[in-house]
């Protein structure tokens, strides 16, 4: 038999509590008779338990606690009787008072650590999720002031397409290599010379270009303002125009040029 194991079980513990059955209370007290290591086990077991009671503020007086070892001696040699005369254990070891109330603290303790580790991770994760919140509600918001700024100032332009002899004129890529897909409306009112230009479809130029845009009237062209390709769904305001019998927009170095690059004609759109 392998003692260290048997040590290892559990089962002396269990047999000091008085938690084991008739049958294995005898187990251990046969044991006990024939092994030195598991009676010596248990007189270990049940300093230890004394210990933890020491600790814990409940200490028995002496006369229990000797009454405990000599009830624990009468049980060894009362077992010893019984597996000679084959007869059935009647007698139990009642756990103590004192021995519940300490194994009953501890188990309260153990739950209360338990609880306390659970709301705070709960807490944690309760207090990032607000943060979280709290920041995309800051984005939210910020979102909609240039909404609310983008929406007004979309609303004050269609309010002056409106009031003015605004004609449209679109300016279309499809005769060019460069950008067949380039889509550009001007806005131009006569009476007032105001010109206005509503991106769709324009590619995004390197930091050392622009686009430029010309009205080509009696005296050619002339070049009227900067084209932002990355302003789509809005109007952006140009320089006036006085004549124009057609509309272009050019590649040309940043900051415009004062005559177009032919090379560089992306679209082009003739008024009506």
């Amino acid at each position: 038999m392998d003692i260290q194991s048997y040590i290892a079980s559990g089962k002396l513990e269990l047999f000091v509590l008085g938690e084991l059955s008739d049958r294995e209370r005898e187990e251990v007290i046969a044991l006990s008779k024939k092994h030195p290591e598991i009676k010596r086990e248990l007189e270990e077991i049940e300093d230890a338990m004394f210990a933890f009671d020491d600790k814990s503020g409940v200490k028995p007086p002496e006369a229990v606690k000797g009454k405990i070892f000599d009830s624990l001696s009468k049980d060894l040699e009362e077992g010893e009787e019984k597996i000679a005369s084959s007869r059935p254990a009647a007698k139990q070891v009642v756990l103590q008072p004192w021995k519940q109330f300490a194994v009953a603290s501890s188990i309260v303790a153990f739950l209360a650590i338990l609880a306390a580790v659970y709301f705070a991770v709960q807490y944690y994760d309760v207090e990032e999720r607000f943060t979280a919140l709290l920041e995309e509600r800051n984005v939210l918001s910020q979102e909609l002031d240039v909404n609310q700024a983008r929406y007004h100032e979309l609303d004050q332009q269609f309010e002056t397409l409106l009031s003015g002899d605004y004609e449209r004129v679109p300016m279309l890529g499809d005769s060019f290599e460069l950008q067949k897909d380039a889509r550009v409306d001007v806005f131009w009112d006569k009476g007032s010379q105001n010109v206005l230009v509503s991106v769709n479809e324009l590619a995004l130029l390197d930091e050392h270009q622009d686009y430029q845009l010309w009205a080509i009237g009696d005296d050619g062209p002339v070049g009227i303002g900067i084209v932002k390709p990355g302003e789509k769904l809005t109007l952006q305001q140009m320089e006036a125009a006085a004549s124009a019998g057609a509309f272009a927009i050019t590649i040309e170095p940043k900051g415009g040029s004062k005559s177009p690059t032919l090379e560089n004609l992306v679209v082009i759109g003739e008024v009506v």
